[in-house]
């Protein structure tokens, strides 16, 4: 039994469909407009022209992907800026293609779960009484959603401080390294309502190498931003972008729920007031990766792509000081030391320094002199401040659960909407891809 980034699945799959598309170029009069080339926009363009319809897909970043892209310049070796895990492989279907394209240099394996590290200060605790005593507050604590997962409340108003010492490390664990949220921002309904976990896998080369493989023959605009959406025309939808405007028949919406609650897509006329409530509701959470290389393992574990738990002693703090850690990705001496909640959002403000100091202050007492002795190389995200998303994934904010299925709805059967917000494994790329799929099928009818 060990403390995990808690699995965002779904029972549901969503298979590729061929490899190769047809060719197919920028349209300013298509069948759709998809907004938005990340997993959700690829799947439901890809959907879409494989079943006959002319598809214009634009993208404001300058790269496909949204949030998962593998950066191999910073230090040589492939580092998730975004996701990496490659959640519930039973039914992931990027990770069945992972396999189906090994021959084209991918390796993807199922994530290891024989070996943990859990730190008190400096020592290994690792088979103590203190380490079943973390597990105890782990288990009181989602005993305790559990119990609640028929209420729309948060977290803090059920979970017992059992063993208090470790309250604040499963605090951590359970919100800002699972949720990208503290307590206090997550409904416990929304956190309950999955389905069963499966194992985790994780691909050598980068998950959003993957991604970015599978999509290649994707047709996207790129640099191309949707400021605003008209739908005056009762026949047809309009996309006022920074290169002209797009007209077509229905349109895919996939961007996260920041930007739309920070109103950066315009819409004539406005949305029913409850498509708004719901961009509030189901709101983005904040999780940074500070990634740090080190020219060996200096963990002392046997293994690699081990986590590591620490006590933290917060007091309770409302948003705790700390990080999940994961150590030596694919044996590549590269590990993340990641934060989340309010206080990821925080320290994000202050700046990379910042963000690289406390994870290096916090490795120090743990590892001593080593730290600074085989240090290589660090870097640092910062998705809060990212203009193409405004944060890191969404969940429902405690009584906004109900939310869920407004966020989804279409609006006059031509205005459609996608994205891992949507999507019951939320926080995933295979759940903003199955949204994709979903949203493409809705659109087919719809036409």
């Amino acid at each position: 039994m060990k403390i995990n980034r808690r699995k965002f699945i779904t029972g549901a799959i969503a298979t590729f469909g061929s490899l190769g598309l047809p060719s197919y170029s920028y349209s300013s009069n298509p069948d759709v407009i998809v907004i938005g080339a990340g997993a959700a926009g690829l799947a439901a363009t890809s959907h879409l022209i494989e079943n006959g319809y002319s598809v214009t897909c634009i993208e404001a970043n300058n790269r496909i992907g949204g949030r998962v892209h593998t950066d191999n310049d910073t230090f040589g070796v492939p580092y998730d800026i975004g996701a990496h895990w490659v959640q519930n492989g039973r039914y992931n279907p990027f990770k069945k293609y992972g396999l189906k394209v090994k021959d084209k240099g991918f390796h993807v394996y199922p994530e290891q779960e024989t070996e943990w590290l859990v730190m008190d200060g400096n020592k290994k605790i690792n088979g103590t009484e203190a380490e079943d005593n973390l597990w105890a507050q782990y288990d009181a604590a989602e005993h305790a959603i559990g119990r609640a997962s028929k209420k729309d409340i948060s977290p803090t108003e059920v979970i017992p401080g059992i063993y208090p010492e470790w309250y604040d490390t499963v605090h951590l664990n359970i919100g800002p390294y699972s949720m990208a949220k503290d307590y206090s921002h997550f409904s416990c309904i929304d956190w309950y309502n999955y389905a069963p976990e499966s194992q985790d896998w994780i691909c050598k080369e980068g998950y959003g190498a993957l991604v970015a493989y599978r999509w290649r023959n994707i047709p996207v605009s790129l640099n191309t931003e949707a400021q605003k959406i008209n739908l005056n025309n009762s026949k047809s939808i309009k996309v006022e972008t920074n290169k002209g405007t797009i007209e077509a028949k229905k349109c895919i919406v996939t961007v996260s729920t920041g930007i739309l609650a920070a109103d950066k897509i315009k819409f004539d006329p406005l949305l029913p007031s409850i498509k708004y409530d719901s961009f509030n509701g189901i709101t983005m959470g904040v999780y940074n990766h500070v990634a740090i290389q080190f020219e060996k393992n200096i963990f002392g574990t046997k293994k690699d792509d081990v986590y590591m738990y620490y006590k933290m002693d917060s007091q309770y703090a409302s948003s705790p000081r700390g990080m999940g850690s994961y150590l030596n990705a694919s044996g590549s001496n590269l590990s993340y030391f990641d934060t989340g909640g309010e206080f990821a959002r925080e320290l994000e403000k202050e700046g990379s320094k910042a963000q690289i100091d406390f994870t290096m202050n916090e490795l120090r007492s743990l590892f001593g002199s080593d730290v600074d002795k085989y240090f290589v190389k660090a870097a640092s995200t910062a998705w809060d401040s990212n203009p193409f998303t405004l944060g890191s994934y969404a969940s429902a904010e405690p009584g906004a659960y109900h939310l869920r299925k407004t966020i989804t709805e279409p609006v006059e059967e031509r205005l459609f909407f996608a994205g891992e917000a949507t999507a019951e494994e939320y926080a995933s790329v295979s759940g903003a891809h199955r949204s994709g799929i979903r949203a493409a099928k809705e659109v087919i009818e719809s036409i």
